[in-house]
């Protein structure tokens, strides 16, 4: 500290001398007019370079929002295939059900106070039934039919890691379209809502209560009923049987229509999801 002094004490004189000799020779406004546009020139390129490190950022921010875009985009193309499949799944199994409705002399219109799914024709890329639902007792459907009756729910296997992982790095607010960020948002908040968790469990264990109460009741293992002469005839006219099969048929059908959603919503998302990638790019 004492040095510092020492040294300021020193300069003082020398800056009044400087002072004194440019008042003398009449330079001081030159000097001064000069010093200030030197300064100015240092504030305006600190500005400029502010504003360049400011736009490389942008950039960078721009450049990782078009690269988790296209990635998201990947997963809902993912999760589209998988709500495919699994939609085509539980469409052939409520079909099976209102086919054994039908054949046991049973109630087998669908309620009409609810959307129902479309099980009129089956999908030609169908890799559980080849051709169209049979109208009338067909053997090989029959063993299809009740051995959907039981299976799972859980068949979506939905693609998490991106929109987990722009969460847990907070990559996610890179994404300035607030729109897109809102639909991103409801989509997911959908698939926990209606096609994981609570939702699943609740058609699975009716499911298996109808399972249950076949075999119990009917002898009827569900699985398999190859060794069957007539799977379907002990079941004819039997409402205690109508209200299982009826309340499956409603469970498979919420399942059918959620899934659905889901598919519309991944749908909108890409299309949103290009627009916004095709305007960063431009």
């Amino acid at each position: 500290m004492a040095g510092r002094c020492e040294y300021q004490l020193t300069m003082i004189p020398f800056f009044r001398k400087i002072r004194y000799k440019l008042a003398k020779d009449g330079q001081f406004l030159k000097y001064s007019r000069y010093a200030i546009g030197e300064i100015l020139l240092v504030v305006v390129g600190i500005l400029i370079a502010l504003q360049i490190n400011n736009w490389n950022e942008n950039q960078k921010k721009e450049t990782k929002a078009i690269t988790d875009l296209l990635n998201l985009k990947e997963a809902l193309n993912e999760d589209i295939a998988s709500i495919e499949s699994n939609l085509m799944f539980n469409k052939t199994r409520l079909r099976g059900i209102f086919y054994i409705l039908k054949h046991s002399g049973l109630n087998d219109q669908a309620f009409t106070q609810m959307k129902w799914v479309d099980i009129s024709k089956n999908q030609n890329d169908n890799h559980i039934w080849k051709g169209s639902f049979p109208d009338t007792i067909n053997r090989k459907f029959t063993d299809l039919a009740f051995s959907m009756l039981g299976r799972g729910f859980g068949g979506v296997a939905l693609n998490k890691t991106v929109i987990n992982e722009l969460n847990s790095t907070g990559s996610f607010s890179n994404i300035q379209n607030t729109n897109l960020k809102k639909r991103i948002g409801n989509y997911y908040s959908f698939l926990t809502q209606r096609l994981e968790g609570f939702a699943i469990e609740e058609h699975e264990e009716w499911a298996n209560e109808t399972t249950r109460f076949l075999r119990d009741n009917y002898s009827i293992f569900t699985l398999d009923v190859s060794d069957l002469k007539d799977p379907i005839g002990p079941l004819k006219n039997k409402k205690d049987v109508e209200h299982h099969l009826r309340y499956l048929a409603l469970e498979v059908n919420y399942h059918c229509i959620w899934s659905e959603e889901a598919k519309q919503k991944a749908l909108d998302l890409l299309g949103l999801i290009d627009k916004e990638v095709e305007r960063l790019n431009s």
